[in-house]
């Protein structure tokens, strides 16, 4: 009878620890698009990335190969910014990507990509507005 009894408990505990799992696990996947908000969190298949890489390969047509490009992205924190330049750099390997913040890119990008951010920029000139981002050519 004890064993019995310790196979019934065991065997509750275990259907227990199942189903508090797979709840945990089907809450995280209802929750997955607004943790994945902050681009920390990023990972290809997040809408957020596909949005990026769209622009990306859009203006990729648009830029010539080995061309200095500056990129811009709303403000946040900076860390957020730093995974943001990262990811634009990743998506366009044949292009130098800078980031906007850069002190350097005033003088060294020809082209400048806004996503999601306004450019207030007096040398610079739109080519085309990109599916969630807009291309500009900065004058010398």
């Amino acid at each position: 009878m004890p064993r019995r009894l310790i196979l019934v408990f065991f065997l509750a505990w275990s259907a227990f620890a199942f189903l508090a799992e797979l709840q945990d696990t089907f809450a995280g996947w209802d929750r997955r698009e607004s943790e994945r908000a902050d681009p920390i969190r990023w990972r290809f298949g997040v809408r957020q990335v596909g949005i990026l890489e769209q622009c990306l390969a859009e203006a990729r047509r648009e830029i010539p190969p080995g061309s200095v490009v500056a990129f811009a992205s709303p403000q946040g924190p900076a860390a957020a910014d730093f995974y943001r330049w990262r990811w634009a750099a990743y998506l366009l390997p044949e292009h130098d990507v800078l980031s906007v913040s850069d002190p350097k890119a005033g003088e060294l990008a020809r082209y400048l990509i806004a996503h999601r951010q306004p450019i207030e920029e007096p040398r610079a000139e739109v080519v085309r507005q990109l599916t969630g981002c807009v291309l500009y050519r900065v004058r010398p």
